[in-house]
């Protein structure tokens, strides 16, 4: 089968649509999927420089055809921010088809991207379904070498073959591909064909963790609460800027989607209509993996400098004075001041 993907106030869903082959008239019955408003620019929280950033090269993207390749953590958004370049573009009135590439099984996966013609029988692929709309492929990587080349073939002109007939049929579509960890990654390893990467890295999304774009974890935080609260059917429960701050020195290696989750347990879990750090439930010891790529094109001193300020932070909290702090670190009480006053640290 294959599957259609939205955003629902912050969490993702996946819904199967269709069995193992799909006639026209099936897929027009059943693919559909409810749009809702967490699907636009507008809706997209881009305070800090990096996603604003991302958000205006994304924008200038939403208005080509050319295939789009969005790379991102686990729960950075790449299925919305490619909804949200469907809805941008001159496609927005046609389908939006999301398929789970980690979900097409290994023997029908041909079939189910292209259709398939047994005598009089005929079933139609999600690209054929999709014309004059997008194709959302979430996890390309998943799919294989051979199909890699199909998808190749299909990008260069749109053409293709339904599994068992030689007829070429035509499809205009535009492809958005998603990946967790750099395509290039894949390539090096075989996993990825170095002409399909090389074809779809013309126009390249790189979108950053939560933990790159603090900047955005207040919006995010109030947005979030007032759409759980609307859903539990409760009085928007408050919060202080103790829970906010750890909020911020917390290091999402599950990103907008687990604050999303962590909330929703802390509104379920609300004392007195007030949000608290134990209702989150995170672990205080996660640790993210360290890769190159959750760096992006930062500097060594920018690395360094977050880093600092993230222990900074910590430490003031149990030395809230600047001198009780200088006097911890073993640094002086100007050189400590002026830290804090760099990173925002404090009253």
């Amino acid at each position: 089968m294959f599957t259609v993907k939205g955003y629902d106030e912050g969490n993702y869903f996946i819904r199967s649509i269709v069995g193992k082959t799909m006639s026209k008239n099936t897929a027009k019955r059943s693919a559909h999927f409810t749009v809702n408003q967490y699907e636009n620019f507008t809706d997209v929280v881009a305070l800090s420089p990096k996603m604003a950033a991302l958000v205006e090269k994304a924008k200038k993207f939403a208005l080509l055809d050319a295939p789009l390749l969005i790379q991102g953590e686990t729960g950075t958004g790449k299925d919305l921010i490619a909804k949200a370049c469907h809805n941008l573009s001159a496609r927005k009135d046609q389908k939006f088809i999301a398929v789970n590439c980690a979900g097409l099984p290994d023997t029908d996966a041909e079939s189910e991207m292209f259709g398939r013609a047994d005598g009089d029988k005929t079933s139609t692929g999600f690209f054929e379904y999709a014309n004059g709309g997008t194709v959302l492929l979430d996890g390309v990587a998943e799919l294989s070498l051979n199909l890699q080349a199909k998808l190749l073939r299909f990008l260069n002109d749109g053409t293709f073959r339904r599994v068992g007939e030689e007829q070429e049929h035509y499809a205009n579509v535009r492809v958005i591909c998603t990946s967790q960890i750099s395509l290039q990654h894949y390539v090096d390893e075989g996993k990825v064909r170095s002409d399909l990467f090389h074809r779809l890295n013309v126009l390249s999304l790189q979108i950053p963790p939560l933990r790159e774009r603090k900047e955005d974890l207040a919006v995010l935080t109030e947005n979030f609460v007032r759409q759980i609260s609307r859903r539990l059917g409760v009085r928007t429960p408050e919060f202080d800027g103790q829970f906010l701050q750890y909020l911020k020195d917390y290091q999402w290696p599950g990103n907008v989607r687990e604050l999303y989750n962590a909330l929703y347990r802390a509104c379920s879990l609300a004392e007195h209509n007030k949000l608290t750090i134990d209702g989150l439930n995170l672990s205080e010891n996660e640790t993210v993996p360290l890769t190159l790529e959750q760096f992006g094109n930062e500097s060594l001193e920018e690395i360094m400098n977050n880093f600092e300020a993230s222990v900074l932070r910590k430490f003031y909290e149990q030395y809230p004075s600047t001198r009780k702090l200088a006097s911890r670190l073993g640094v002086s009480h100007t050189a400590i001041a002026n830290k804090l006053k760099q990173y925002g640290i404090g009253k």
